[in-house]
């Protein structure tokens, strides 16, 4: 663990009558009492010490005349100089590895108080174990950039390691590759055998698909039944060529779901940094921009990009929105249009090198236009009575809160996997809740209102 000393207020020197005035008496009582860990010390050195404190270092004996740093790691012994330093004027924290006299090591934090004992300065010491904290915070950071389903890394994940690696790569003058891989056959399994085996897949396709990645590698899973791989420094186009045959040929073996076998397929789209987009966004859109080709081209197969793919790919393509994923009340179906046009207005912007400024404020003007559709999705809810309007609304703010928190994020982030976090969910949502919905609103008597009564609600 890195040592950190924490000062509270300026370093500057402080005369002896400002310190706190303790007796020894008190200061004897208030050791011996103390739940808290706590120690006295003069330049560094133990002169008191109470049992929490000795018991936190298990040591057998009292630890007066001990020096501190003998207790901590000794790569963090000048930071805990610096801290003891420090305290000779301000309230001083110290974060570092203490080390236990049975040979054991834990996360330590010291709060160092400047005080004075018979006109002379000494430093009183509260310890803590927050081993536990630093373990739950570290497991708080592991879930917030894992994939639930599969414990492969998430969209989080990726875009933190795709700036990292383009950071990289600007510096040391080096290219990486991205590929992204979409099944084949995957919606068939979903709809034959339902969503319980549809997972099962999932999962059986993340462990594969680990066995075909180097250490160094990222493999994400970005949603649905579409993942991808980032690899840094490839020194030539053959080495991500080669990864994607692997993993197609990972897949193809038939998946044993207890007493069935399945078998999917595998579409893969490479893009190659710089020489395929000069942004994050630009080449997760390269990238998916070829992966679509490969599906087009006859599937289970990978495709390179070109650089100069222009075509509209987004899954939320007007054009096929109504057929697809109609719910039968036109008011609802006109606004699940207009996002769809929306973001494949926005798609198409950083695949035409849009300022990260502007796709930003195009963004924050999606997630106006989305809160104010669910307002009157549960507008229509409420007016007519339909039983499900606590479940949709609780639906809307847990992704509004994501988009909000995404959003507010964007400029160290992908606004790219932010419009596939958006499809993804729409896709899931209006299929599932929205349908239901439409068929409620239509039980009901649901008539529709003219434009200017919807305007003017």
């Amino acid at each position: 663990m890195r040592a950190l000393v924490h000062t509270n207020g300026d370093v500057s020197p402080i005369h002896p009558g400002q310190r706190r005035r303790v007796d020894e008496q008190s200061l004897g009582f208030m050791l011996a009492s103390s739940m808290l860990a706590l120690a006295v010390m003069r330049e560094g050195q133990i002169t008191f010490s109470n049992p929490a404190f000795d018991a936190l270092f298990r040591s057998p004996d009292t630890l007066a005349g001990a020096d501190l740093a003998s207790l901590v790691n000794s790569s963090t012994a000048e930071a805990l100089t610096d801290a003891l330093s420090a305290a000779k004027h301000v309230s001083t924290r110290y974060y570092g590895t203490g080390w236990r006299f049975d040979g054991s090591s834990f996360d330590l934090e010291l709060c160092l108080e400047p005080a004075c004992l018979d006109g002379k300065p000494l430093t009183i010491a509260f310890a803590w174990d927050v081993s536990d904290q630093h373990q739950a915070q570290e497991q708080l950071v592991c879930l917030a950039f894992t994939d639930s389903l599969t414990g492969l890394a998430n969209r989080s994940r990726l875009a933190d390691r795709l700036h990292q690696t383009v950071r990289w790569a600007r510096r040391d003058a080096t290219q990486f590759a991205l590929l992204i891989a979409d099944l084949d056959g995957f919606k068939l399994v979903n709809d034959t055998y339902g969503h319980d085996a549809g997972d099962a897949v999932l999962r059986l396709v993340a462990q594969r698909l680990q066995g075909c990645v180097r250490n160094g590698d990222t493999l994400a899973r970005l949603g649905g039944d579409e993942f991808a791989v980032l690899l840094p420094q490839v020194q030539n186009s053959g080495v991500a060529a080669l990864v994607a045959q692997r993993l197609i040929d990972a897949v193809m073996p038939p998946f044993d779901l207890g007493s069935r076998r399945v078998s999917i397929g595998v579409s893969i789209g490479l893009a190659v940094w710089p020489e395929h987009a000069g942004t994050v966004d630009a080449l997760l859109l390269a990238a998916d921009a070829a992966m679509y080709r490969a599906k087009r081209s006859g599937k289970n197969r990978f495709t390179w990009s070109t650089g100069r793919e222009s075509n509209q790919t987004s899954p939320l393509h007007p054009e096929t929105w109504i057929a697809a994923h109609t719910v039968d009340v036109r008011e609802l179906d006109n606004e699940h249009v207009e996002l769809a046009q929306t973001i494949e207005r926005l798609s198409a912007a950083l695949r035409d090198g849009a300022e990260k400024e502007g796709t930003l404020d195009q963004l924050s003007a999606l997630l106006q236009q989305t809160a104010a559709h669910f307002a009157n999705e549960e507008w229509l809810m409420e007016q007519y009575g339909v039983e499900q309007l606590s479940e949709h609304r609780q639906e809307h703010r847990r992704l509004l809160q994501d988009l909000r928190k995404m959003v507010a994020d964007g400029a160290e982030g992908s606004v790219s996997l932010i419009l596939r976090y958006l499809q993804e969910w729409l896709l899931r949502h209006i299929d599932g809740m929205d349908k239901q919905l439409g068929k409620a609103l239509i039980s009901k008597g649901y008539i529709e209102r003219p434009a200017i009564q919807r305007a003017l609600r």
